[in-house]
C-alpha cells in the first residue's frame, strides 16, 4: 500500500489546537484541583498543579516568587509540599 502524507490542508474543517492553552487556563485547573479534592484524591490535585506548573515558564515562577530552585523542585518532586510552600509557588505564577 502506498504511503499517503496528510497535512492540515487535507482537512479544511480542522482547527489548530494548542493543548498548552488549556493547561495554563487557571479556571480549568482550579476546577480540576477542586474536583480532585472533593473526590478525596490529593494525588490527582497535585498532578493537576504539576501539569499547570510544567506548562508555565519555570524561570519566571522562580524569579517572581523569590524561590530557591531546590525548594521548588523538591516540593514538586515529592508531591507533598506544605501548604505554605505551595501557596508561595502558585502565587508567584500570577505575578
Amino acid at each position: 500500500m502506498p504511503r499517503v502524507d496528510l497535512t492540515i490542508k487535507h482537512f479544511p474543517n480542522a482547527k489548530k489546537h494548542n493543548p498548552r492553552k488549556n493547561f495554563t487556563n487557571t479556571d480549568l485547573i482550579a476546577k480540576a484541583v477542586f474536583e480532585c479534592l472533593l473526590e478525596n484524591d490529593p494525588n490527582g490535585a497535585m498532578d493537576m498543579i504539576m501539569i499547570y506548573l510544567e506548562a508555565v515558564n519555570k524561570t519566571d515562577v522562580l524569579e517572581k516568587g523569590d524561590l530557591h530552585k531546590s525548594t521548588y523542585y523538591s516540593a514538586l518532586k515529592h508531591k507533598n509540599p506544605t501548604i505554605k510552600t505551595l501557596a508561595k509557588i502558585m502565587s508567584s505564577v500570577g505575578k
